[in-house]
């Protein structure tokens, strides 16, 4: 059986379209409605990004029976019927007149779209990909950030000129389009069944490998999820992915500093630009020195955003702060699916990786309504960045606990 094939590149694109329609349009393209819906329904900016919170909440808790349902069931099943709910939840957004409704629709939307996001996505690339896994990897759940970088000004242009009822709508008819061809193209999760090898197998570099992951999970039988290499990490990818969520801020944050809502807009897909980017950057640096140094880097980097974000006021210096701190989004999606990988093994990723998804989605949920809360009862955004400084110390600390830990398990 081939392990290079142009079908291998050819699932790679069906799953990038898959990424920015979940990811994408689903989350990072969410911060321009923020604004005018919320004064729309005259809630607090908090309460409606809340519908966000319950969609990425169920979408957590969903990504737990991922696994099971895709053993059950053929994923193009699944794909499917999942892609339709999706895309009408988020079509119906544009028709709701009260934030009951949005709650609904956007828990409708978290438990479909769980079914064709990072969880899936990532399985169906582990399997694919052997060779350049951290670069299929981070192009794949990268991708999503273009989603962002894209229709983030597209979108508020279409609110300014036709509402943000409309605008839900062609929002939702984006969704499905970006989703058909993973629906169309003829693919299985596992390549084997296709006829196909992983990209790059050969068979003695995959007994070599093999070894070696045996040697860093050879205690699986007595893994547990209390253990402090675990528990370190679920609390240092639940950090991350609550600062994130500050990049879906941006627009509200420009304004706040006295810019307009198009620089606020330009901010968000900035940062959406720097996710793609630096997801791209992470994927090679990981390939070849490492995912832990790679993470580590994009830290660094992103400390370094949110400093001019602080501390600038000229657009022009703004829009690089929002671009630097894109690179938190390679740590909290590549950059935790490979370190799961490469931390607890892949014989250990389907049992490790839902629930450290649940966690890290989780802390998306709370901290995008949480910043909005910050806003509401503070009226401005510096406390956040403040504390994100802050917890970026505390998560460098958890990642020497477990490089630590990880080095007593294979010495």
């Amino acid at each position: 059986m081939k392990n290079k094939s142009s079908k291998h590149w050819g699932v790679l694109l069906v799953c990038c379209g898959l990424s920015v329609a979940a990811m994408g349009l689903g989350v990072n393209a969410v911060g321009v409605f923020l604004t005018p819906v919320s004064e729309s329904l005259g809630v607090m900016r908090g309460t409606f990004a809340a519908h966000t919170t319950i969609s990425l909440l169920v979408g957590s808790v969903m990504s737990l029976f991922i696994p099971s349902i895709i053993r059950k069931f053929p994923y193009k099943t699944v794909l499917s019927i999942s892609v339709i709910i999706a895309s009408i939840s988020t079509i119906m957004m544009g028709f709701s007149d009260n934030i009951l409704m949005f709650y609904v629709l956007g828990a409708l939307r978290g438990i479909s779209s769980a079914l064709f996001s990072i969880v899936p996505l990532t399985m169906i690339i582990n399997q694919w990909f052997e060779k350049k896994h951290g670069l299929a990897t981070s192009i794949v759940l990268g991708i999503s950030g273009l989603g962002g970088a894209l229709f983030s000004p597209i979108f508020a242009y279409l609110i300014v000129s036709f509402g943000w009822e409309t605008t839900f709508i062609i929002k939702g008819l984006v969704f499905l389009f970006m989703c058909l061809p993973a629906i169309f193209y003829p693919f299985s999760i596992n390549p084997q069944n296709d006829g196909l090898m992983p990209y790059g197998y050969e068979a003695n570099e995959q007994q070599e490998q093999g070894k070696k992951r045996e040697k860093v999970t050879e205690k699986k039988s007595d893994f547990s999820f209390f253990q402090t290499t675990f528990l370190c990490f679920i609390v240092f990818s639940t950090l991350i992915a609550m600062k994130t969520t500050i990049a879906h801020h941006l627009p509200g944050f420009a304004e706040t500093v006295g810019h307009s809502a198009t620089t606020g807009a330009v901010l968000a897909s900035a940062a959406m630009v720097g996710n793609v980017c630096f997801k791209l950057i992470i994927g090679v640096i990981s390939d070849s020195f490492g995912t832990m140094k790679a993470s580590v880097m994009m830290i660094g980097i992103n400390v370094m955003g949110i400093i001019v974000l602080l501390t600038a006021s000229s657009p022009v210096l703004l829009v690089i702060g929002a671009f630097l701190f894109g690179s938190l989004f390679s740590v909290g999606s590549a950059g935790v699916a490979l370190l799961t990988k490469q931390i607890f093994g892949m014989k250990n990723y389907a049992r490790t990786y839902p629930l450290i998804a649940l966690v890290g989605g989780a802390g998306v949920a709370i901290g995008i309504a949480l910043i909005g809360y910050i806003y509401d009862f503070t009226g401005s955004f510096t406390n956040t960045f403040i504390v994100a400084l802050i917890t970026h110390g505390i998560s460098m600390l958890l990642l020497a606990v477990i490089v630590k830990q990880r080095n007593q398990i294979v010495g």
